[in-house]
């Protein structure tokens, strides 16, 4: 049975208007990633300093957008119980990146495709920062 995904076109809009061209991106994307903590701003602070960006700030929610779309929303509830696995081009400027912040990284080591570091943001969730290796546009 043909899957009804595998028979719908999928086309981006050219941003001058000038023409359609098919989109390679995957069809599927994750939306939303949950983070709690107990100083949503000092949170959004620090992954807009490492690379995210601002999408909006709410009462009670912030939210940033990673490469791709995806939106991390940052809520109050427990801190330091959430691992976060994210895909850099350059982990050697990264690393730097964290070390001015302070957040006290760990050494890069090679693990199957990536090379990789770990760091906790502020509230000590765990951030594991890879080696990019996509297979074609994001």
């Amino acid at each position: 049975m043909t899957r009804l995904l595998d028979r719908l076109p999928r086309r981006a809009a050219d941003p001058a208007g000038d023409r359609n061209e098919p989109d390679r991106r995957p069809a599927v994307a994750i939306g939303h990633v949950p983070l709690t903590g107990d100083d949503i701003g000092e949170l959004a602070r620090f992954y807009r300093s490492i690379g995210l960006r601002k999408v909006v700030r709410l009462p009670g929610v912030a939210i940033l957008e990673l490469r791709g779309g995806t939106h991390l929303a940052i809520t109050r509830g427990p801190a330091g119980s959430t691992t976060l696995d994210l895909m850099v081009d350059d982990v050697d400027a990264t690393r730097d990146r964290f070390l001015a912040l302070g957040a006290e990284p760990t050494e890069i080591r090679r693990a199957g495709p990536h090379r990789l570091f770990t760091a906790p943001d502020p509230e000590g969730n765990t951030l594991v920062v890879n080696s990019s290796h996509v297979a074609g546009p994001v």
